[in-house]
């Protein structure tokens, strides 16, 4: 289901062999070196669980291709601190955050600095 995953670097990343992760959710070390190399399929329960292990959210285990969007750590914190604001000054963030969408984000401009036609 979920043939291109990031578990392995997610596991490095946590500090866990295989074998840890393994038992953190209930498989073999050998059905983790599976799952990471897609040798195995990655269903929904099992995403959930080695998710849940490592501390991510679900999200995060996707590759690059089926999560070209992923935040990162920094864009996470400042949704999450919008997302807890009040009501007005998600408002203001909204108004300072307009402007933005005058840019144009194309592949060879991928912090959007030129204006659109």
């Amino acid at each position: 289901m979920f043939p291109d995953n990031r578990i392995r670097e997610l596991r490095k990343k946590a500090k866990l062999s295989q074998a840890e992760l393994g038992e953190k959710v209930g498989l073999h070390q050998t059905q983790i070196g599976k799952l990471e190399s897609a040798g195995r399929n990655l269903t929904f329960e099992w995403a959930r669980r080695i998710a849940g292990a490592l501390g991510v959210p679900l999200v995060d285990l996707l590759g690059d291709a089926d999560n070209p969007d992923r935040l990162s750590p920094e864009e996470r914190a400042l949704v999450a601190e919008f997302r807890h604001a009040p009501p007005e000054q998600q408002a203001m963030v909204k108004r300072v955050a307009a402007p933005l969408h005058d840019y144009k984000h194309e592949p060879d401009d991928p912090a959007g600095l030129r204006r659109r036609a």
